[in-house]
């Protein structure tokens, strides 16, 4: 002993002596960072052996230094905990291979090779194998091994179409080096049966260049294959031509190739070629391992087609270990054992390793534990045992205990909380195991658990129906109508039913009592929450409704504190009564002017004078800007309107943009000191809102970004002006335009860019606006505007009847018509209560007459017809572009001078067209309207 414990000591000095070389060692190749970071790694896996990032960083630091003896324990761990993938087994293999010196050693690298071809399927992963495998043909004994390793990896992968052909080849070229080694005759020709063979068992399979391999069969054969090989042949490369669109899918997905091996699955499942279906299933858990219903679903295959328990039961385990959280998994693999009967100690052993995992999800755990209790019931031999038949099974007992070590842990995780497994135990009690009495205490649990909800009730009424007797009965109903309150009703409704069927008439009378008193209890209750939810009510709505008037009541004392202060600054600036002092002409007076006679050549003194109609909206003129700037620069403006003028108004919003994204949007015009996002009672937005910047000027910049793009959908930027009732004022000339072209019939996918790139080529653009839906979607129109008119005359000759996207479009001068005044009453063909104009003959209803005869009013031209854009139609013959700009001048000054200046105001008397300036009616008589054929020969010339 004494020796013993001497050896025993020497060789723990050994390994200390070895623990401090290999420290030494480290030492000498790693830096102090690296050694730190190593060390804090190894720190991390001791407190958490399941952190996979920590496994893969320490094994690729330590596999950079020499340290074999650290780095092969590093990944036995990592493999006691996660399958390893393809590229993690080749590395290990790698770096073994360096060391391996002994036949052990050896033997070693090919169990790594088996446990890795059984993580996950990997065409790379065998072809290392294999090629492994070669070094010991030089014997019998390793031929016969590698060819064994080449049939176990065809058997594997040898029906992957992509790939499998590397294994195929490899096999073939190791039977033909092995065929050019025999020395006889007999011997070669035996080889080359064997390579043949080979190849028409390839030929069999849809792989990737067969005809290659065809080719090769014929030279080797010196003839044309028999008829069986060349129809097999056939039949696999028709079935390719199906599966390789599935393949190239597969191969170009290269970020999730989950649903791509789903519809390749639908069609292999049609197909039913189980070995082909269970490969592609590998496949697919290969490049998806984390996926658990692609794991159910195989598993689902296995035990519902194969039902092998040698085939279904190794998946089960590999599943559980790529996906451990997934309660199904576990659930479907204790039923799996149970079907394929294993013994009840693996059983066990696999129940207790799913309640070691740890689920996300509380509830998790009864299902599992459902399951496991029901194995363990039909496994239960429920034979009283004793003479009197009173005593329990072993079974039983150990049912027993299962049932209540399930509930203790439930409770515990707090996994069941509507007590199902609490119900199964009280039904099994009753049913089973024969304890009625400890089947009603269960019950009293779970109705301390919830004790006041009626549904429960309902089941432990219907527990002592099935199991129990009348008087138990009556006293459970009795107490679930005194405890019950969401739905008494159904209580009280059983219960005077079981009365009418069982009961006497007093028994009768009490039910009836206890009843009344319940809903008159209940009728109390009721109405006492309903008064304090009205309360609770109407204190929302008086506080909403004083916030309201207290910001009516601001508005009002700031209009009224306005109104008093402009009442006093009148007062100041209103002359005083009795004296007046004369004032004193200035240095500079101011010539009378007299105006010229009729027909004087000079100047025109009304030109001088101020623009008495005011501009369109949207006008570029200065008037608009200076008012503005006046305005915000007068001191006298109360804080509100100054306010106002700082805030901008959006519309049109996503209902999922919030304050924070409006914020910091509108920040790259100026600072933003205030969003006010207006919502409704419920908190959801209403899609508009108001942005208050630092100055005004940030403000009006802010405005420029009107119709921006804000989660597709235009958004809208207006001035503050609460006075407003109606939308946006339309900012855009509504008449003729002769630097801004009309496009119509654009496809739904042209873009604002598109439009830029196609009109940009024929002079410097000014603006392209692509008119919008409010939610963002195209209207198929769009208005593209020049700087120059000569370059829109241009654009206008090239691009009309032109196709973008497919879609032909029409383009033309921007002239739209008036928009209609709502103050005007509308054209209605009525008998009264309107303004009616004259419809024409045709117009008047039956009952009216037209005097006129019919030979005179097919004369009379209609009346109140809007002239249609012009549309200008490209000619067959091409003329030069110098002539064609030339020509889209005139015919620009010509259109110019067919709608009437807005200085004139008058109304026409044959039809509405509209100007471009004030949108006055002009008059026919004065000079014909030009139509669009008029046009066309004054921008490209007669013939």
């Amino acid at each position: 002993d004494d020796d013993d414990a001497e050896s025993g000591d020497e060789q723990d000095d050994s390994n200390d002596d070895d623990d401090e070389s290999d420290d030494e060692l480290m030492d000498d190749e790693f830096d102090k960072e690296t050694l730190e970071k190593i060390s804090n790694l190894e720190t991390e896996l001791e407190s958490n052996p399941f952190n996979y990032s920590a496994y893969t960083d320490l094994i690729a630091i330590l596999r950079k230094g020499s340290d074999f003896d650290k780095l092969r324990a590093v990944r036995q761990k990592f493999r006691a905990n996660y399958p390893l993938s393809p590229q993690l087994w080749m590395d290990w293999t790698q770096d073994e291979m360096k060391i391996a010196a002994s036949e052990e050693d050896k033997q070693m690298i090919c169990d790594l090779f088996d446990a890795g071809s059984k993580d996950y399927v990997s065409v790379d992963l065998w072809l290392e194998y294999c090629k492994y495998s070669l070094g010991d043909i030089g014997t019998s004994e390793g031929m016969e091994k590698a060819r064994t390793v080449f049939e176990r990896s065809l058997t594997a992968c040898g029906l992957h179409t992509g790939k499998a052909s590397l294994l195929w080849d490899s096999y073939r070229e190791f039977e033909m080096a092995l065929m050019a080694m025999q020395g006889s005759e007999e011997a070669q020709t035996k080889q080359k049966t064997r390579v043949i063979n080979l190849m028409k068992r390839q030929l069999r399979v849809p792989l990737m260049d067969m005809d290659k391999t065809l080719g090769e069969l014929e030279e080797l054969l010196g003839e044309k294959p028999d008829p069986n090989v060349m129809r097999d042949f056939h039949k696999a490369k028709e079935k390719l031509k199906k599966i390789e669109q599935f393949e190239v899918a597969i191969l170009n997905n290269n970020e999730s190739t989950l649903e791509s091996y789903k519809e390749y699955l639908k069609f292999e499942l049609k197909e039913k070629d189980p070995a082909r279906i269970q490969l592609l299933y590998e496949r697919a858990i290969t490049d998806n391992c984390l996926e658990p219903t692609l794991w159910e679903d195989y598993l689902s295959y296995l035990d519902t087609n194969l039902r092998i328990d040698s085939v279904s039961l190794p998946v089960y385990e590999r599943a559980v270990r790529n996906c451990p959280w997934s309660h199904n998994i576990w659930s479907d693999y204790l039923l799996s054992l149970e079907r394929y009967e294993k013994e009840h100690k693996l059983i066990k052993k696999v129940f207790e390793d799913c309640l070691s995992v740890g689920f996300r999800e509380p509830t998790s755990y009864l299902e599992v534990w459902l399951t496991y209790v029901s194995y363990m019931r039909r496994k239960t031999d429920f034979k009283k045992t004793g003479g009197d038949g009173g005593g329990e099974t072993e079974s039983m007992t150990e049912l027993r205990q299962v049932l209540e070590r399930a509930c203790e842990h439930l409770v515990r995780v707090s996994g069941d909380p509507e007590c199902v497994m609490l119900k199964f135990y009280a039904n099994l009690e009753a049913d089973q195991l024969g304890s009625l009495e400890n089947a009603r205490k269960i019950w009293t649990d779970i109705l301390a658990v919830h004790p006041f909800k009626t549904s429960v009730w309902m089941e432990a009424i219907e527990f002592e129906k099935i199991f129990g007797d009348k008087k138990h009965l009556r006293k459970r109903l009795e107490r679930a109508m005194e405890k019950s309150h969401d739905n008494p009703e159904a209580i009280a409704h059983l219960w005077l039913m079981f009365e009418r069927e069982e009961g006497s008439l007093e028994a009768f009378d009490h039910c009836r009592k206890m009843i009344k008193l319940k809903m008159d209890k209940m009728e109390n209750v009721r109405a006492k929450e309903k008064r304090e939810n009205d309360a609770v009510e109407d204190r929302e709505k008086a506080k909403k409704e004083k916030k309201i008037e207290k910001d009516k009541q601001y508005r009002r004392d700031k209009r009224h504190l306005a109104s008093e202060q402009k009442k006093a600054d009148r007062e100041e600036t209103k002359p005083t009564e009795g004296f007046k002092v004369p004032t004193l002409p200035g240095p500079t007076t101011t010539k009378k002017v007299v105006e010229p006679p009729p027909g004087f050549p000079g100047g025109d003194v009304t030109a001088t004078k101020k623009r008495a109609v005011e501009p369109p909206p949207g006008y570029p003129g200065d008037g608009a800007d200076e008012s503005n700037k006046k305005q915000k620069l007068d001191p006298n403006l109360s804080e509100e309107e100054v306010k106002q003028l700082r805030t901008v108004f959006l519309s049109n919003l996503d209902f999922d943009v919030d304050e924070d994204m409006i914020e910091k949007l509108m920040e790259n015009s100026g600072q933003v000191t205030e969003v006010r996002l207006v919502k409704h009672p419920d908190g959801k937005s209403k899609g508009y809102a108001f942005v208050e910047f630092s100055t005004p000027d940030e403000a009006e910049n802010a405005k420029k970004r009107d119709n921006e793009l804000v989660k597709g959908r235009p958004m809208y930027i207006s001035e503050c002006d609460p006075s407003r009732k109606k939308g946006p004022i339309f900012k855009y000339s509504t008449g003729l335009d002769k630097k801004k072209l009309f496009v119509k019939g654009l496809d739904s996918s042209v873009t604002k860019a598109d439009l830029g790139q196609v009109f940009g080529q024929y002079g410097e653009l000014s603006d392209v606006r692509l008119v919008t839906y409010r939610n963002g979607h195209s209207k198929g129109i769009a208005f593209v505007e020049y700087k120059d008119e000569v370059d829109a005359a241009r654009a206008l000759v090239k691009t009309d009847g032109m196709k973008i996207k497919d879609k032909k479009v029409e383009v033309a001068i921007s002239n739209p018509p008036k928009r209609k005044d709502e103050s005007e009453p509308a054209d209605m063909k009525s008998l009264g209560g309107t303004q009616q104009k004259d419809f024409g003959p045709r117009g008047k209803g039956r009952s009216q007459l037209a005097f006129m005869p019919r030979s005179l009013t097919s004369s009379v031209p209609a009346t109140n017809k809007k002239l249609d854009l012009v549309k200008f139609v490209k000619p067959a013959a091409k003329p030069s572009a110098e002539n064609g700009v030339k020509a889209a001048e005139i015919g620009a000054k010509t259109a110019e001078n067919g709608a009437k200046s807005a200085d004139n105001g008058a109304k026409t008397t044959d039809n509405d067209a509209k100007t471009a300036d004030n949108g006055a009616e002009t008059t026919e008589t004065k000079e014909p309207v030009k139509s669009n054929s008029d046009f066309r020969k004054m921008l490209l010339g007669s013939k």
